[in-house]
């Protein structure tokens, strides 16, 4: 059952009571749904965040996003979030040498499952989350959901501006974008857009006397190119740069924003990539997209195991040597291609009534994963190791989709995917898996249009995860802890969704249950003089609760909206160290809730007051500690001209202190004193940010 708690409840009493409706703008189109489906058509839970409204809410990163949708968290163990949890399903960190994803995340059509830090929102287009197994589509990349986020397309007509930030923390922050054609007949388009982004970060070393080893020091630079030859023939380029040069020296003894490490880490993210899209159009018979990408991703992670320095162990600790320092470089290449044949209007099936797709998907990602380990203490001494990796994984798929109008106000939409994955690993301990899977996955769905501003769906979906291996574990690890099995997941929903445009009102509410069979688990143990990362199968789970949102212009100048997800989540089953009976899964708080208030008037001026809050979570599996709950509060205040705009904003204005990441464990000489170590989130930042309009 759902726990009892007063601010959700009173929440979600509020959101349902209020009347139901849409946006006060159109449905956006979902660029992930293969048919095109808008917000208001598609089945299933999806938030969209476009343009307009990254702007107003003044999002750099998909992080400043993140907290604010429904039922999406995050595990706090990198500079930029990259794993990700949808509805409580997700992997809370990345150790053994082999990428095993969740949740997917795509950037123009580019794969960056499990290395998300690449999700800035300079110059993007929308940010859409799909919430449930996407396999029909992506496969075993999206078993809870997907993340997507598309970038500006090229401009008919000249468009140029830039963009300044600072603030506290040291935040510079500069970009500039400029779009336009590059042919009379405006049949060549270009869009170029480059920012960097540097700041000092807010934890304070104190035994180096520094105050920017936990500091961000990133660039992007994008550039797109459309070639349109005929009205049947559309071609994207898109070439993209991010280079993510950031410290990392995030954790403290005494958790705190306070650190005493001696040789601080790195978290680096330098990706290029590259992806081009032919749209080709029949209007008499078909139409045929291609899509390929590829991606080449260097990383480094490093950090500071020990958390301090020897003078301060040599302190408390006299005569008993510690010292622990991880790094591991990471070098990844992904390339795809994907072929669909959708059906036009003059090629539908029975009868007119019945619009198809069918496609072919091929992907190969190869990963090599260096990782270093230094360290001395009283037990085992002095020592240094090596842990080499290869990974390589090979996605076959064929996939088809039906959405057949059974009456003009319902609909009902089938899609199968069947996909091949082949593995081969190696590792420098002599280790070698070769495992092949076949899996199934897809969606059954029901929609049906109440009025013309009202619709309700039902949807069924499976969706699946391969199975596996836990790469270069110490040779006197458990056995069991080598292999873990496929995982499977039926997802079941009834949602509805509504818009009076002439009220500026929308609204929307989904009711689901996820039954996982084989579900997979992170854990970590102690082996010898190692830390053993690992994941396996737990007897039984599931997830189920709600998402809700509103948008209502409550006038001319006044906006308020707010989202909610309730999530209640139960596993059971035996661990390498802890046995979980009938308790919530990690990373899974039971709601989320953002709400906010926005100005803004014919006069220029802009104001926007936005809270969050989320509810207590477990951090692991394999103990019972858990976060607190919290709320954090922003604001923005503003004043926008026809060719600039200026905001003043502040984040986490009351500077409340929230975890988003935990660990329990001994961190000392003598391993003795065990106890919780916590990641927290960002302060209070205040500062101020200029947008010039060229053309």
């Amino acid at each position: 059952m759902m726990h009892q708690r007063s601010l959700p409840a009173a929440i979600a009493a509020a959101l349902m009571a209020a009347p139901a409706a849409a946006d006060e703008l159109d449905p956006v189109v979902v660029g992930a749904d293969p048919l095109g489906q808008t917000t208001g058509e598609i089945a299933g839970s999806v938030s969209v965040v476009d343009a307009a409204e990254i702007e107003d809410r003044g999002a750099g990163h998909f992080g400043d996003l993140l907290f604010d949708l429904p039922n999406l968290n995050f595990s706090g163990q990198s500079s930029r979030p990259r794993h990700l949890q949808v509805r409580g399903i997700g992997e809370l960190d990345q150790y053994t040498g082999k990428p095993n994803p969740s949740v997917g995340f795509t950037v123009d059509g580019v794969d960056f499952s499990g290395i998300g830090m690449v999700g800035g929102l300079f110059d993007a287009e929308q940010v859409e989350v799909l919430r449930g197994p996407q396999g029909f589509r992506f496969g075993d990349s999206a078993l809870a959901g997907l993340v997507n986020i598309e970038t500006r397309d090229p401009t008919p007509y000249p468009e140029a501006w830039g963009e300044v930030s600072t603030g506290t923390d040291g935040l510079v922050e500069l970009g500039a974008v400029s779009s336009g054609p590059l042919d009379a007949q405006g049949r060549v388009q270009y869009r170029i857009a480059a920012q960097a982004h540097r700041e000092d970060g807010f934890r304070e070393n104190v035994y180096l006397d520094r105050e920017a080893t936990d500091g961000r020091d990133e660039a992007l630079l994008r550039g797109k190119l459309r070639w349109q030859p005929h009205a049947g023939l559309t071609a994207d380029l898109t070439l993209t740069h991010n280079d993510l040069d950031n410290g990392y020296d995030a954790w403290s003894l005494d958790n705190s924003f306070t650190t005493r490490s001696d040789e601080p880490g790195r978290d680096t993210q330098l990706s290029n990539a590259a992806s081009l899209a032919l749209d080709w159009s029949a209007p008499e018979h078909y139409r045929l997209v291609s899509e390929t990408a590829f991606a080449d991703s260097d990383m480094e992670y490093a950090y500071d195991g020990d958390w301090a320095n020897p003078d301060y162990w040599e302190r408390d600790y006299p005569g008993q040597p510690y010292r622990f320092h991880y790094q591991n470089l990471k070098d990844r290449q992904m390339a795809s291609q994907e072929l669909r044949l959708h059906s036009t209007p003059s090629s539908r099936l029975f009868g007119g009534r019945t619009d198809w797709v069918v496609g072919a998907f091929a992907q190969r990602l190869d990963e090599e994963n260096r990782t270093f380990t230094e360290g001395e203490d009283a037990f085992f001494g002095a020592y240094a190791t090596r842990a080499d990796t290869d990974y390589r994984a090979d996605n076959l798929a064929l996939f088809g989709q039906l959405d057949h109008a059974l009456r003009p106000a319902t609909r009902l939409t089938a899609g199968l995917r069947v996909e091949r994955r082949d593995t081969a690993f190696t590792s420098g301990q002599g280790e070698s898996f070769s495992p092949a899977d076949t899996s199934v996955g897809g969606q059954l769905a029901l929609g049906h249009d109440l009025s013309e501003t009202q619709r309700v769906h039902a949807l069924v979906s499976r969706g699946y995860k391969a199975a596996g291996f836990n790469a270069a574990l110490p040779a006197d690890s458990p056995e069991s802890l080598r292999r873990f099995d496929e995982e499977s997941l039926w997802n079941y929903e009834l949602g509805w969704r509504g818009r009076w445009p002439e009220k500026g009102l929308s609204a929307g509410a989904n009711l689901f249950y996820m039954d996982r069979s084989d579900a997979q688990f992170n854990g970590y143990t102690y082996v010898g003089t190692h830390y053993v990362f690992f994941t396996e199968n737990f007897d039984s789970a599931s997830n189920y609760g709600l998402e809700a949102d509103l948008d209502w212009a409550v006038s001319d100048r006044w906006r308020l909206f707010g989202n909610l997800g309730l999530l209640e989540t139960e596993v059971s089953g035996e661990s390498e160290i802890f046995t979980v009976a009938d308790r919530e899964q990690a990373h899974a708080p039971n709601y989320q809730l953002s709400a906010g208030l926005q100005y803004r008037d014919g006069d220029g001026w802009f104001a926007r007051l936005e809270g969050r809050a989320m509810d207590a979570f477990y951090f692991d599996n394999v103990h019972d500690q858990r976060s607190d709950a919290y709320e954090v509060f922003n604001a923005r205040l503003g004043f926008e001209a026809a060719d600039w705009e200026a905001y003043l904003w502040g984040q986490n204005l009351f500077d409340r202190e929230y975890a988003t990441r935990g660990f329990y464990f001994a961190n000392d000489p003598e391993y003795a004193d065990t106890r919780r170590f916590i990641h927290l989130g960002d302060p209070r930042r205040v500062g101020v940010t200029a947008r010039f309009y060229f053309q």
